[in-house]
């Protein structure tokens, strides 16, 4: 990179260094942001380096509903700007906070969503039909006119996400999501995502940079290869990489270095549904609305949905792929 003359092996080395040393100053699992009554945990405190916002989210036959929001601006000129989704877990500093302070750092301004907070909703890990992806992904829209009102270029738009945050990105890649949004993101990042949505004549809106855990037994490393294969065979532009001995979630707390088996979180590693090119979900002869997630759950919990997947935190691979993210942007976005 153009950026530094050290060699890529020992940037990772450092970042990785980096990372592991925010274990001491975060001895326990800090709570998402924008928690509301119901929730069991509380506002957290003002994370490191970055500044609370809020933003509208148009909503579908109700009011406008404010989401919070951690804005991070760069010291120089912003190179482009990113929206970050929250994983399914939640918000949180050790994850979404730490890729938009890398990525700011970077020179990018980062603004990380929280879309269940204000829902009141804790997490969706073990129960994905709590929130629609429809409705996560009309909040990373809608967070995206949000930087585009206070002053970051309409052409320099990026989105990411880990585990579900990066489902919402990969479904805002393509035009057959969310058909009546005209204006989409440049690029799109997807950590750890759920390849299950599988449009039978995709629409490339973004370009693409896919990163899979070698050993993710919650997503599966083949359902987002053969999602890339389908993405490129329909003109797009899509890059996908594999991190061995990580898992899924693996750039998660970095106090969790040892294997930690949930029981109950919802696995999709033999999941894929067909979407027509009008929205609509295919799954089991059924036809589904883009909004009606909980629904398609249902439906898919009679045969592909498993519960019981395991993760881990991989320091060194953290470190490399948010190296990559920042590659990725640069190379899509140089002045």
């Amino acid at each position: 990179m153009t950026r530094t003359t050290m060699s890529r092996p020992l940037v990772v080395a450092l970042l990785g260094a980096i990372l592991g040393a925010s274990l001491h100053g975060q001895p326990q699992l800090p709570p998402p942001i924008g928690a509301r009554p119901g929730v069991t945990v509380p506002i957290s405190e003002k994370p490191q380096g970055g500044n609370r916002v809020t933003f509208n989210s148009p909503q579908v036959d109700a009011p406008d509903l404010s989401i919070d929001a951690v804005l991070y601006k760069p010291d120089k000129v912003a190179r482009g700007a990113v929206v970050v989704v929250n994983a399914a877990p939640g918000w949180s500093d050790y994850r979404e906070g730490q890729y938009a302070r890398a990525l700011s750092s970077a020179g990018y301004a980062v603004l990380a969503i929280d879309t269940y907070g204000p829902r009141g909703i804790g997490g969706t890990q073990t129960d994905n039909a709590k929130l629609s992806t429809f409705v996560q992904a009309r909040d990373a829209l809608a967070a995206r006119k949000y930087l585009v009102s206070i002053g970051y270029p309409v052409d320099r738009m990026a989105v990411m996400g880990t585990g579900r945050g990066g489902t919402i990105a990969l479904l805002l890649a393509d035009r057959t999501f969310v058909q009546n949004e005209g204006e989409r993101f440049a690029v799109a990042m997807a950590i750890s995502a759920s390849c299950v949505f599988r449009p039978k004549t995709p629409k490339p809106a973004s370009k693409v940079f896919i990163a899979i855990g070698g050993k993710d037994d919650v997503a599966g490393v083949q359902p987002c290869k053969d999602f890339a294969n389908e993405f490129a065979n329909a003109g797009g532009r899509i890059d996908v990489k594999v991190y061995p001995d990580a898992s899924s979630g693996f750039d998660g707390h970095p106090g969790v270095l040892n294997v930690v088996r949930d029981p109950f979180m919802e696995t999709f590693v033999n999941c894929s549904v067909a979407v027509e090119p009008d929205g609509r979900s295919s799954y089991n002869g059924k036809l589904f609305a883009e909004s009606d997630t909980a629904a398609l759950i249902g439906e898919m919990r009679k045969s592909c949905i498993r519960r019981g997947g395991s993760g881990w935190t991989n320091l060194t691979q953290k470190a490399a792929v948010t190296f990559d993210l920042i590659e990725f942007l640069d190379a899509n976005f140089r002045h």
